[in-house]
């Protein structure tokens, strides 16, 4: 279950009101959109925050509401793999050094997947 809203671009949060002027307060947030999709469906394959492996998710809204995210072809089991390794995994560069795998990409050449379960949405 997720909700995507606006906030209002007027600074209502330091004004200060009296208890009489309480039903008068206006919210600061609007337009609310409900949704209900697994999280799966709308992770990418980025990291939520840069210090922590958080699994992120996409940033377009439409694709967040239909479910259409960066794992919508590969489904749930390749999602679970690639979120429990992300960050684990070593790789060999093109220039012989290793680093870590934290690409969906480099994750499907790693396993030895066909890119058609690539779904390049972001």
């Amino acid at each position: 279950m997720g909700i995507i809203y606006s906030r209002k671009t007027e600074n209502l949060e330091t004004k200060s009101y009296s208890i009489a002027e309480l039903p008068n307060i206006s919210s600061v947030i609007n337009n609310f959109k409900f949704f209900a999709v697994e999280k799966w469906k709308i992770a990418s394959d980025k990291a939520g925050s840069g210090n922590t492996a958080n699994i992120g998710s996409i940033k377009n809204i439409a694709n967040i509401i239909s479910g259409n995210g960066v794992f919508a072809k590969a489904g749930e089991e390749i999602f679970d793999d690639y979120w429990a390794n992300f960050g684990k995994i070593q790789i060999e560069t093109s220039s012989g050094k290793r680093k870590l795998l934290n690409t969906f990409d480099e994750y499907i050449i790693y396993r030895g997947l066909s890119m058609d379960i690539k779904n390049a949405k972001d």
